[in-house]
């Protein structure tokens, strides 16, 4: 089932989504707080130890503190890219990566007061559970949901395997309205990375926007290039402005699509070994038409193509410079549900360029015009539409 305009979770991913399996327990503490110690590590101790003896008000314990120790220790590196995400975000971040969840199919919202309205879906399990746009939610399998719950944690509550049941209480918006128990039946939705159209002015040109780099993206770069040159399309336009990443993979699966041979990009991690991620056999579209559309928001995956495919000769680069990011971070679940986000490679293009601080240059830059927000995107169809009357 897919779902159009879903609001997406901003992340700071990166790139290279490598779910190893590793995990260290964030619930060291789960104990008692005096029976916690930490060998190695003295003054870590002493602070437990004053905690104890002399705080006057409660101290969080178990996973909680251990999360917050977590932070500390990952934000000691001074790596802005190293983080720790907690649960919630966690899982709506595996969700967007994936490209599906399973889900009750409604948006959530809050109001001034606080309170969370439901808009469901049409014919999604919300809607045929009789969920009227706008109704309340109070509790989700008996867990009520009081003012400050973030719309995170509740999305998340929400969402669990395709074919799992959860419990819902819910109440409509006219006065004197009855609260109602429902259980509904969670199915698969579809979160697309990419959009596209053609350009009005032009219309054998299609513009390819992908939002974020997911297991679905190659896939779907693929479908509307397959549609649009059914319609006549002759020329693409790769729109990564604003687009901060994702997964590796999928950035090297989405280059394959356009390359004829050769390398994307070369990982090189931190036990020495470099891993070369190489083009076997021509792409679908190696011969088609190609330009990309960047700005300073185009980072990491999205970087990775821009540079590769610009550095095989293969497309230009229209707007302004790139973010400028040249690292991969894997992602290691934790004990409690949280992940952590750690720097473990570094990533250069063919060349063997590593991306600079400052970005990517492109070969046609453009200044940014508030009024003119697609100005990029006109120019790199018109630059191509050049290069075909071009003797």
């Amino acid at each position: 089932m897919s779902v159009g305009n879903r609001k997406r979770l901003p992340i700071a991913l990166g790139v290279g989504l490598a779910l190893l399996g590793l995990s260290f327990g964030a619930g060291w503490a789960a104990g008692r707080l005096q029976n916690a110690q930490l060998s190695g590590f003295p003054l870590v101790n002493e602070i437990l130890g004053l905690l104890r003896d002399h705080y006057l008000g409660d101290i969080p314990g178990g996973d909680e503190l251990g999360r917050s120790m977590g932070r500390g220790l990952v934000g000691a590196l001074g790596d802005p890219y190293s983080l720790m995400v907690d649960p919630p975000a966690r899982e709506l971040e595996t969700n967007l990566l994936t490209g599906s969840y399973g889900g009750i199919g409604a948006d959530i919202v809050r109001d001034s007061a606080g309170r969370l309205h439901l808009l469901p879906y049409l014919d999604g399990p919300a809607d045929r559970a009789g969920i009227a746009e706008g109704d309340l939610l109070l509790a989700i399998d008996g867990l009520s949901l009081p003012g400050g719950t973030s719309l995170e944690e509740v999305t998340a509550l929400l969402r669990g395997p395709s074919g799992s049941a959860v419990r819902l209480d819910v109440v409509g918006v006219g006065e004197g309205a009855a609260s109602r128990r429902l259980q509904l039946v969670r199915e698969t939705f579809e979160l697309p990375s990419v959009t596209s159209y053609l350009l009005p002015d032009d219309p054998a040109t299609i513009v390819i926007r992908i939002g974020v780099f997911s297991v679905a993206t190659a896939g779907e770069v693929g479908r509307a290039l397959t549609s649009a040159e059914g319609r006549g399309a002759t020329a693409c336009v790769l729109d990564l402005r604003g687009s901060p990443g994702g997964l590796l993979e999928a950035a090297v699966d989405s280059a394959r699509l356009f390359l004829t041979d050769g390398l994307v990009v070369s990982e090189s991690r931190a036990d020495g070994s470099v891993l070369d991620f190489q083009v076997e056999r021509p792409g679908p579209w190696s011969s088609f038409p190609l330009a990309v559309a960047v700005d300073g928001g185009t980072a990491s995956a999205a970087e990775i193509l821009a540079g590769a495919l610009r550095q095989q000769y293969r497309a230009f680069l229209a707007g302004q410079p790139t973010y400028g990011k040249g690292t991969v971070q894997s992602i290691f679940p934790l004990s409690d549900g949280s992940s952590l986000h750690l720097t473990t490679a570094m990533w250069t293009l063919p060349n063997g360029d590593s991306v600079p601080a400052d970005g990517l240059a492109p070969d046609m830059p453009l200044t940014p015009d508030p009024n003119d927000p697609d100005a990029a995107v006109r120019l790199a169809a018109e630059r191509l539409r050049a290069a075909e009357r071009e003797p």
